[in-house]
Protein backbone atom coordinates (compact mmCIF):
# COMPACT_ATOMS: atom_id res chain seq x y z
CA UNK A 1 0.00 0.00 0.00
CA UNK A 2 1.13 3.26 -0.96
CA UNK A 3 1.73 6.18 1.28
CA UNK A 4 1.22 9.78 1.07
CA UNK A 5 3.96 11.95 0.44
CA UNK A 6 5.52 13.70 3.57
CA UNK A 7 5.21 17.82 3.34
CA UNK A 8 9.14 17.60 3.42
CA UNK A 9 9.41 15.29 0.71
CA UNK A 10 6.76 16.67 -1.52
CA UNK A 11 9.15 20.38 -0.52
CA UNK A 12 12.39 18.18 -1.97
CA UNK A 13 10.65 16.54 -4.94
CA UNK A 14 9.80 20.42 -6.04
CA UNK A 15 12.67 22.00 -5.55
CA UNK A 16 15.10 19.25 -7.33
CA UNK A 17 12.37 19.17 -10.61
CA UNK A 18 12.89 23.41 -10.22
CA UNK A 19 16.94 23.11 -10.34
CA UNK A 20 16.69 20.21 -13.28
CA UNK A 21 14.59 22.58 -15.12
CA UNK A 22 16.53 25.49 -14.56
CA UNK A 23 19.68 23.39 -15.18
CA UNK A 24 18.08 22.20 -18.76
CA UNK A 25 17.71 26.09 -19.61
CA UNK A 26 21.33 26.99 -18.59
CA UNK A 27 22.35 24.04 -21.02
CA UNK A 28 20.38 25.17 -24.05
CA UNK A 29 20.89 28.98 -23.74
CA UNK A 30 24.65 28.09 -23.49
CA UNK A 31 24.41 25.18 -26.33
CA UNK A 32 22.33 28.41 -28.61
CA UNK A 33 25.48 31.14 -27.82
CA UNK A 34 28.27 28.55 -28.75
CA UNK A 35 26.22 27.71 -31.71
CA UNK A 36 25.87 30.98 -32.96
CA UNK A 37 29.06 32.04 -32.14
CA UNK A 38 30.36 29.12 -34.56
CA UNK A 39 28.01 30.29 -37.83
CA UNK A 40 29.07 33.60 -37.35
CA UNK A 41 32.60 34.13 -36.79
CA UNK A 42 34.15 37.39 -37.39
CA UNK A 43 36.31 38.08 -40.15
CA UNK A 44 38.40 40.50 -41.49
CA UNK A 45 36.23 40.63 -44.89
CA UNK A 46 33.67 42.50 -42.81
CA UNK A 47 35.40 45.52 -42.16
CA UNK A 48 34.97 48.25 -44.65
CA UNK A 49 38.08 49.37 -46.35
CA UNK A 50 38.26 53.28 -47.99
CA UNK A 51 40.44 54.07 -50.80
CA UNK A 52 41.93 57.11 -51.40
CA UNK A 53 43.12 58.82 -54.17
CA UNK A 54 47.25 57.64 -54.34
CA UNK A 55 48.81 61.26 -54.29
CA UNK A 56 50.56 62.25 -57.44
CA UNK A 57 51.51 66.00 -57.97
CA UNK A 58 52.01 67.64 -61.86
CA UNK A 59 54.30 69.81 -63.21
CA UNK A 60 52.83 72.94 -64.77
CA UNK A 61 54.81 73.06 -67.73
CA UNK A 62 54.02 71.38 -70.87
CA UNK A 63 54.55 68.10 -71.35
CA UNK A 64 56.32 67.37 -74.74
CA UNK A 65 54.95 64.95 -77.16
CA UNK A 66 56.65 61.78 -77.26
CA UNK A 67 56.74 60.34 -80.78
CA UNK A 68 57.10 56.41 -81.68
CA UNK A 69 60.67 55.59 -83.41
CA UNK A 70 60.39 53.88 -86.77
CA UNK A 71 58.69 50.43 -86.27
CA UNK A 72 58.12 50.56 -82.82
CA UNK A 73 54.07 51.07 -83.81
CA UNK A 74 54.21 47.95 -85.65
CA UNK A 75 55.03 46.00 -82.04
CA UNK A 76 52.50 45.10 -80.19
CA UNK A 77 52.75 47.62 -76.71
CA UNK A 78 50.90 46.74 -73.55
CA UNK A 79 47.95 48.87 -72.39
CA UNK A 80 49.53 52.23 -71.01
CA UNK A 81 47.19 53.70 -68.01
CA UNK A 82 47.83 57.17 -69.88
CA UNK A 83 48.76 58.42 -73.26
CA UNK A 84 52.79 60.05 -74.16
CA UNK A 85 50.57 62.91 -75.30
CA UNK A 86 48.70 63.45 -72.66
CA UNK A 87 49.00 66.78 -71.13
CA UNK A 88 50.61 66.31 -67.11
CA UNK A 89 47.91 66.88 -65.17
CA UNK A 90 46.03 64.43 -67.31
CA UNK A 91 48.36 61.73 -67.18
CA UNK A 92 48.16 62.14 -62.97
CA UNK A 93 44.72 62.32 -62.60
CA UNK A 94 44.19 59.20 -65.10
CA UNK A 95 46.81 57.16 -62.91
CA UNK A 96 45.48 57.88 -59.60
CA UNK A 97 41.81 57.25 -60.75
CA UNK A 98 43.34 53.66 -62.70
CA UNK A 99 45.13 52.97 -59.18
CA UNK A 100 41.91 53.08 -56.92
CA UNK A 101 39.45 52.15 -59.14
CA UNK A 102 41.65 48.65 -59.82
CA UNK A 103 42.16 48.60 -56.01
CA UNK A 104 38.50 48.93 -55.11
CA UNK A 105 37.72 45.99 -57.62
CA UNK A 106 40.43 43.85 -56.44
CA UNK A 107 39.63 44.13 -52.78
CA UNK A 108 35.79 43.95 -53.53
CA UNK A 109 37.05 40.32 -55.40
CA UNK A 110 38.50 39.33 -51.71
CA UNK A 111 35.24 39.75 -50.36
CA UNK A 112 36.12 43.12 -48.99
CA UNK A 113 33.35 45.47 -48.41
CA UNK A 114 35.52 48.81 -50.55
CA UNK A 115 34.39 52.06 -51.71
CA UNK A 116 36.52 54.95 -52.95
CA UNK A 117 37.29 57.69 -49.96
CA UNK A 118 35.44 61.08 -51.11
CA UNK A 119 34.83 63.96 -48.80
CA UNK A 120 35.29 63.55 -45.08
CA UNK A 121 36.55 60.03 -43.73
CA UNK A 122 34.28 58.24 -42.23
CA UNK A 123 34.23 56.96 -38.28
CA UNK A 124 35.27 53.75 -38.62
CA UNK A 125 36.86 51.05 -40.94
CA UNK A 126 40.01 51.05 -42.70
CA UNK A 127 41.51 53.76 -44.83
CA UNK A 128 44.02 52.93 -47.39
CA UNK A 129 46.18 56.23 -48.36
CA UNK A 130 49.38 56.44 -50.97
CA UNK A 131 51.52 59.00 -51.68
CA UNK A 132 53.88 58.91 -55.05
CA UNK A 133 57.77 59.90 -54.17
CA UNK A 134 61.14 60.16 -55.75
CA UNK A 135 64.78 60.46 -53.75
CA UNK A 136 66.22 63.27 -54.67
CA UNK A 137 70.44 63.47 -55.31
CA UNK A 138 70.64 63.63 -51.54
CA UNK A 139 68.81 60.49 -51.28
CA UNK A 140 66.14 62.36 -49.69
CA UNK A 141 62.32 61.35 -49.80
CA UNK A 142 60.50 64.25 -52.24
CA UNK A 143 56.69 63.99 -53.19
CA UNK A 144 57.08 62.84 -56.49
CA UNK A 145 56.19 65.70 -59.53
CA UNK A 146 54.71 64.25 -62.85
CA UNK A 147 56.68 65.68 -65.57
CA UNK A 148 58.87 68.24 -63.64
CA UNK A 149 62.30 66.76 -65.30
CA UNK A 150 63.49 64.28 -63.72
CA UNK A 151 65.61 61.58 -65.44
CA UNK A 152 64.73 58.40 -62.76
CA UNK A 153 62.08 55.95 -64.86
CA UNK A 154 60.29 54.86 -61.51
CA UNK A 155 58.20 56.50 -58.63
CA UNK A 156 58.58 55.07 -55.20
CA UNK A 157 55.04 54.64 -53.94
CA UNK A 158 54.36 54.72 -50.31
CA UNK A 159 51.19 53.13 -49.13
CA UNK A 160 49.96 53.27 -45.62
CA UNK A 161 47.11 51.85 -43.63
CA UNK A 162 45.21 53.20 -41.01
CA UNK A 163 42.38 52.65 -39.03
CA UNK A 164 39.99 55.26 -38.75
CA UNK A 165 38.78 55.13 -35.38
CA UNK A 166 41.92 56.99 -35.18
CA UNK A 167 42.39 59.95 -37.32
CA UNK A 168 44.98 62.36 -35.93
CA UNK A 169 47.96 59.92 -37.71
CA UNK A 170 49.56 61.73 -41.17
CA UNK A 171 50.87 59.70 -44.02
CA UNK A 172 53.30 62.50 -43.94
CA UNK A 173 54.68 66.04 -42.91
CA UNK A 174 56.24 68.29 -45.11
CA UNK A 175 60.21 68.60 -43.85
CA UNK A 176 60.76 71.61 -41.77
CA UNK A 177 63.52 72.27 -43.87
CA UNK A 178 63.21 72.77 -47.81
CA UNK A 179 65.52 73.57 -51.00
CA UNK A 180 63.70 74.53 -53.64
CA UNK A 181 64.10 71.49 -57.06
CA UNK A 182 61.83 72.30 -59.67
CA UNK A 183 62.08 68.20 -60.70
CA UNK A 184 60.35 67.37 -57.62
CA UNK A 185 57.93 68.12 -55.14
CA UNK A 186 58.65 69.35 -51.16
CA UNK A 187 60.90 66.77 -49.27
CA UNK A 188 58.65 64.96 -46.98
CA UNK A 189 59.14 62.82 -43.64
CA UNK A 190 56.83 59.71 -43.74
CA UNK A 191 55.10 58.38 -40.61
CA UNK A 192 57.06 55.74 -39.04
CA UNK A 193 54.32 55.00 -36.87
CA UNK A 194 52.14 53.47 -39.18
CA UNK A 195 51.84 50.13 -41.17
CA UNK A 196 53.39 51.03 -44.25
CA UNK A 197 54.86 49.71 -47.43
CA UNK A 198 56.51 50.98 -50.48
CA UNK A 199 56.40 49.65 -54.39
CA UNK A 200 58.53 50.90 -57.23
CA UNK A 201 56.27 52.22 -60.42
CA UNK A 202 56.99 52.96 -63.73
CA UNK A 203 56.33 56.52 -64.46
CA UNK A 204 54.09 55.50 -67.34
CA UNK A 205 52.91 52.35 -66.21
CA UNK A 206 50.76 49.62 -67.64
CA UNK A 207 47.69 49.10 -66.56
CA UNK A 208 48.89 45.39 -65.76
CA UNK A 209 51.69 46.49 -63.65
CA UNK A 210 48.84 48.81 -62.05
CA UNK A 211 47.01 45.24 -61.35
CA UNK A 212 50.01 43.59 -59.67
CA UNK A 213 50.85 46.40 -57.19
CA UNK A 214 46.93 46.66 -56.12
CA UNK A 215 47.04 42.77 -55.64
CA UNK A 216 50.28 43.09 -53.50
CA UNK A 217 48.54 45.88 -51.85
CA UNK A 218 45.27 43.61 -50.83
CA UNK A 219 47.27 40.25 -50.08
CA UNK A 220 49.45 42.74 -47.47
CA UNK A 221 45.95 44.07 -46.11
CA UNK A 222 44.69 40.66 -45.29
CA UNK A 223 48.26 39.55 -43.64
CA UNK A 224 48.59 42.50 -41.87
CA UNK A 225 44.70 42.35 -40.17
CA UNK A 226 45.13 38.75 -39.98
CA UNK A 227 48.09 39.08 -37.58
CA UNK A 228 46.98 42.75 -35.69
CA UNK A 229 43.39 43.02 -36.41
CA UNK A 230 42.44 44.40 -32.85
CA UNK A 231 45.35 47.52 -33.93
CA UNK A 232 43.55 47.56 -36.83
CA UNK A 233 40.00 47.65 -36.64
CA UNK A 234 39.36 48.39 -33.01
Amino acid sequence: MLRPVTGNLARLITAFALFMACLAATSNSTTELASGAQSDPPTAQKTHVYVSDFELFASAAAHPQKKAAAGEADKKQPNLVYADTDATTVQARRTMDFFANTLVQLLQKEGYTATRQTGNYPPAGVLLRGVFTEPDAKNRIRRALLGGGSTAPRFILYVGTFNLARQDQPLYQEAPVQSSDPRYGPVITLNAYIPLVKYDVDKNPSEEDVRKICGQIVSHLTSLISKNDLAILH
